[in-house]
C-alpha cells in the first residue's frame, strides 16, 4: 500500500538524504501524514505475533521520487549494504560492529565497470592505488597507509608463496568487503591496515542466466557466463557456474595478458537447519612480455634515460609469467537448536608459477648488457576455520557468543636461477638472438618453506539497556615457520605466539544514529634474529577508533564517519650498537597513523544512486626509529587528502525486468592528494580523475554499457623511486563497452 506524506515531511527526508552530513542536524524519522508511531502493541495481538507480521509483510511508502522499502531479506541485495559478517563473523548490521567497514556490492561494481580490484576499491575511503605500480600479476595498494594488508575470500586467507599468489577475477565476486584497521582477533596474523574480503558468487534458488561480451582499448576482449538455479524438483540442491576468458595488450611493447577462469559451486540443503556449499575455482594467467600495467618514466641517471617508457627491453618469446591456480573449498552451516549453531569453512589450494624475464645491468653507447632470470614456485595450502555461535540471555543482557578455531598449513618451494643473456642494441632493438633458460647450479637460490598458524578465539556481542551493544574478544595464536635452504640444507625457524584483543561499544541514539568507540589489536610474524641470535617477536598493531554511523531502518542510506589512532609497533630498526660493517636490527621502531574517514552510500533517491568518500590523513609517519634520517619521515605514497564521488541513474532492477527500457548515465570524480616519495625528497602532485558511464537497457534482457576511466587522460605518478631514478605513471584513459543479456 502506498502512503503519502506532507510537503514538510518530504523536505525533511530529502535533507536527510542529500543535504545533511554527519556534522549537521539529523532530522527525526519521517512518518506518513496519516501514520503515528505506536509504542504499545494493539491488544488483539501479542508482541511475538506483531513481530512475525512485521517481518512477513513488506511496508513501503513513496515520496515524489523517493521510495523507501522495508524488507530485511532484500536489505543486502541492492546498491547499499546494511549487514556483513566481516567485522564479527556473525550476521550483524554494519552499524553494530563498532568498526569502519565498506561494502562494494555487485550493483556498484557493475555500474562502475569494474575489471580488477583497483577499480572496485577506487571509491573507498582509506584506500589508495597510487602506491607502487599496478601489476597484472598481483594486487597491491594500501589501506590506511599500510601496504602489506591481507586478501581473504569467503572469510579465509588467500595463501601466499612468492609468485604463487592468487589474483582472482572480480567477475567471480558478488561483493567485496573492506575492514579497516587491525583484525587479528578474528583472522590471525595481519597488517594493521586491515583486510579485504572477497565474497564468491553463490548458488541461487532463482534461475539466473547471464552472458556478457566486453571490448575496449588495448585490444581488450572478454566473454563471460553466469548461470544458476535449482538442480532438482525438491529445490534443496542449487548450482552456480561462473566463467570468464579475457585477452588484452599491456602498455609495454610485445606485452599482453590472457586469463581463463571458471568457478562452479553447488549447495545442498538437506533440511532447514543445514547447508553445505562446495566452491571450486580455477584460473590460469598467461602474461607475455612485461607484466606492468603502468608506463615508466626514466629519470636522469637511469640506464634507460632518454628511451621510451613503453619500450620492451626483454626478449619476445622469453619474458613470460604463467600461473595455474586451483582451489577447492566448502562452507558448512548447521543450526543445532535455537541457541547453538556452527559454521565451518575450508579451502585447499595448489598454485604454481613460472616466471622468466631479462634485466638490464648496464648501458654503454646504446648497448644494454642483460641477465636472464628464471623462477619456479609451487604452493600447497590448507586453511580451515570453525566457529560455534550461541545466542542466549543472562537476565537483561542478550549475548551472541562466538567460540572459534582456525588453522593454516602452507608448504611453499621456489628455485631462482640466473644466467648470461645476449646484449640488446637499444636503437635497432635486435630481438631474436635467442635466450638460454638458466640452469647452472652455481647461480641459483632455493628454499622449501613450511608454515603453520593455529588460532583460538572467543568473542561476545552483548545487547543491554535496549540501546547499548558491546563487543569484547580475545585470541591466542601460535605461528611456526621452517625455512630450509635446499642448496645447503640449513634450517631457519620461527616459533612465535601472540595474544590479541578487541573492545567495542555502540549506542543506538535513535533515528538510525549509532555512535561507537573501539579498540583493536593485530600481529604479524617477523622473521630474523638480533645480534645475539634471538628470534624477533611479532610486529604488533593497536588502534583506537571513534566513529558514528547513520543508517535509517527503512531506507537505502548509510553514512559513516571515523577518526582513528593506529600504531604499528615492534618494527625493525637499526641496532644502535652496530659498527660500520654491521647491519643488525632491533625491534624498537614505530609507525603512527592518525586520520578521519567519511563515507556515504545513498540509493533512496528514485533513479539516482550516490557514493562519496573522503579521507584526511594528517599524520602517517615514523615516530620511533634508531636511524635519525628516518625518524619523523612521512610514509611514502600516503596522501594527506583523498576524496571520491560517484553518482549514476542506472536501474539495477532493469537487469531482472525485461520490460524496462531506456538510457541511464553516471559520472565519478576521484581526487588523489599530493604525496611524498620514500626519502621524502620529492613531492608528488595531486590529481583529479574523472570516470563516466553511459548505459542503455534495450529490453528483452539486453543491456549495453560504456565505461570510461580517466576520461580526460590525466597523467600522474603512481610511484616514485628517486633513488633508482625512475617513476611509474598512470596508464591513461581506458574504455570498456559491455553487452550483457540476462534471462
Amino acid at each position: 500500500m502506498k502512503k503519502y506524506v506532507s510537503r514538510a515531511a518530504q523536505r525533511s527526508l530529502l535533507y536527510t538524504l542529500i543535504g545533511s552530513s554527519l556534522f549537521w542536524h539529523l532530522p527525526a524519522p519521517v512518518y506518513a501524514a496519516d501514520e503515528t508511531k505506536e509504542t504499545t502493541p494493539p491488544a488483539a495481538h501479542s508482541a511475538d505475533e506483531q513481530t512475525a507480521e512485521a517481518t512477513a509483510s513488506q511496508q513501503e511508502f513513496s515520496l515524489e521520487g523517493v521510495e523507501v522499502t522495508a524488507n530485511k531479506d532484500a536489505a543486502d541485495k541492492g546498491y547499499v549494504a546494511k549487514r556483513s559478517r566481516v567485522g564479527t563473523k556473525t550476521d550483524t548490521p554494519l552499524e553494530e560492529t563498532a568498526r569502519s567497514i565498506s561494502v562494494i556490492t555487485q550493483e556498484q561494481m557493475e555500474a562502475r565497470g569494474v575489471t580488477d580490484l583497483f577499480d572496485a576499491l577506487g571509491y573507498t575511503p582509506g584506500f589508495s592505488d597510487a602506491t607502487y605500480n599496478r601489476d597484472s600479476r598481483f594486487f597491491r595498494a594500501n589501506s590506511r597507509g599500510f601496504t602489506d594488508y591481507s586478501i581473504y575470500t569467503d572469510g579465509l586467507r588467500m595463501s601466499v608463496g612468492g609468485f604463487s599468489k592468487s589474483n582472482y577475477d572480480p567477475y567471480s565476486f558478488e561483493r567485496i568487503e573492506v575492514l579497516r584497521g587491525p583484525a587479528s582477533i578474528l583472522y590471525g596474523g595481519n597488517s594493521p591496515g586491515g583486510i579485504i574480503n572477497q565474497v564468491s558468487k553463490r548458488p541461487t534458488s532463482e534461475q539466473l542466466r547471464e552472458i556478457q561480451i566486453q571490448a575496449g582499448n588495448d585490444n581488450q576482449l572478454s566473454g563471460a557466463i553466469d548461470l544458476g538455479g535449482e538442480v532438482n524438483e525438491k529445490g534443496n540442491m542449487l548450482f552456480r557456474l561462473t566463467a570468464r576468458t579475457s585477452d588484452e595488450d599491456l602498455p609495454e611493447d610485445y606485452s599482453s595478458a590472457q586469463r581463463q577462469m571458471i568457478a562452479p559451486a553447488l549447495t545442498w540443503k538437506p533440511d532447514d537447519d543445514t547447508s553445505l556449499t562446495l566452491l571450486v575455482h580455477y584460473q590460469k594467467d598467461d602474461i607475455k612480455g612485461s607484466y606492468d600495467t603502468n608506463p615508466y618514466r626514466y629519470l636522469p641517471g637511469h640506464n634507460l634515460y632518454g628511451y621510451p617508457g613503453t619500450g620492451f627491453y626483454g626478449e619476445p618469446g622469453y619474458d613470460r609469467f604463467i600461473r595455474d591456480d586451483k582451489q577447492i573449498g566448502y562452507i558448512f552451516e548447521h543450526r543445532f537448536n535455537d541457541t547453538w549453531s556452527v559454521t565451518q569453512s575450508a579451502r585447499h589450494s595448489d598454485i604454481s608459477a613460472d616466471f622468466k624475464y631479462l634485466s638490464i645491468d648496464s648501458v654503454t653507447d646504446g648497448i644494454a648488457k642483460r641477465t636472464a632470470y628464471y623462477s619456479q614456485t609451487d604452493l600447497s595450502s590448507n586453511v580451515i576455520d570453525t566457529h560455534f555461535q550461541a545466542k542466549w540471555s543472562s537476565g537483561a543482557v542478550d549475548h551472541t557468543t562466538l567460540l572459534g578455531f582456525d588453522y593454516q598449513n602452507n608448504e611453499y618451494g621456489y628455485i631462482w636461477r640466473s644466467g648470461l643473456a645476449p646484449s640488446l642494441n637499444l636503437n635497432s632493438l635486435n630481438y631474436g638472438q635467442g635466450v638460454t633458460t638458466p640452469t647452472a647450479l652455481a647461480s641459483w637460490t632455493s628454499a622449501d618453506i613450511k608454515m603453520k598458524q593455529t588460532g583460538f578465539y572467543v568473542q561476545d556481542q552483548l545487547k543491554f539497556g535496549q540501546r547499548w551493544t558491546a563487543i569484547a574478544g580475545g585470541r591466542y595464536d601460535q605461528f611456526d615457520q621452517d625455512t630450509r635452504n635446499i642448496k645447503t640444507n640449513e634450517h631457519t625457524q620461527i616459533d612465535q605466539s601472540a595474544f590479541t584483543s578487541r573492545l567495542g561499544l555502540v549506542y543506538d541514539a535513535g533515528g538510525g544514529l549509532f555512535p561507537y568507540i573501539s579498540y583493536d589489536e593485530s600481529f604479524e610474524g617477523q622473521a630474523g634474529t638480533n645480534r645475539h641470535g634471538k628470534a624477533f617477536n611479532p610486529t604488533t598493531g593497536r588502534q583506537y577508533e571513534l566513529g558514528v554511523q547513520y543508517a535509517p531502518e527503512n531506507s537505502s542510506i548509510r553514512y559513516s564517519a571515523a577518526i582513528f589512532d593506529l600504531r604499528q609497533q615492534n618494527v625493525l630498526t637499526s641496532d644502535p650498537l652496530n659498527t660500520p660493517n654491521e647491519g643488525f636490527q632491533v625491534q624498537t621502531g614505530e609507525v603512527t597513523a592518525q586520520g578521519l574517514e567519511l563515507e556515504a552510500n545513498i540509493a533512496a533517491l528514485k533513479g539516482l544512486t550516490i557514493t562519496a568518500a573522503y579521507t584526511y590523513m594528517p599524520k602517517h609517519k615514523v615516530t620511533k626509529d634508531n636511524d635519525a634520517a628516518r625518524l619523523g619521515r612521512t610514509t611514502a605514497n600516503v596522501p594527506k587528502h583523498s576524496a571520491s564521488l560517484w553518482f549514476d541513474t542506472t536501474k539495477p532492477e532493469a537487469m531482472k525486468d525485461e520490460k524496462i527500457k531506456g538510457w541511464s548515465f553516471g559520472a565519478g570524480l576521484r581526487y588523489i592528494g599530493s604525496r611524498y616519495d620514500y626519502d621524502n625528497t620529492v613531492t608528488l602532485g595531486g590529481v583529479v580523475l574523472t570516470d563516466a558511464l553511459i548505459r542503455y537497457d534495450a529490453g528483452g534482457g539486453w543491456h549495453y554499457a560504456l565505461n570510461v576511466h580517466n576520461v580526460f587522460d590525466k597523467e600522474y605518478v603512481i610511484g616514485s623511486w628517486t633513488g633508482d631514478n625512475y617513476e611509474t605513471v598512470s596508464p591513461g584513459r581506458t574504455f570498456r563497452l559491455t553487452a550483457t543479456r540476462r534471462w
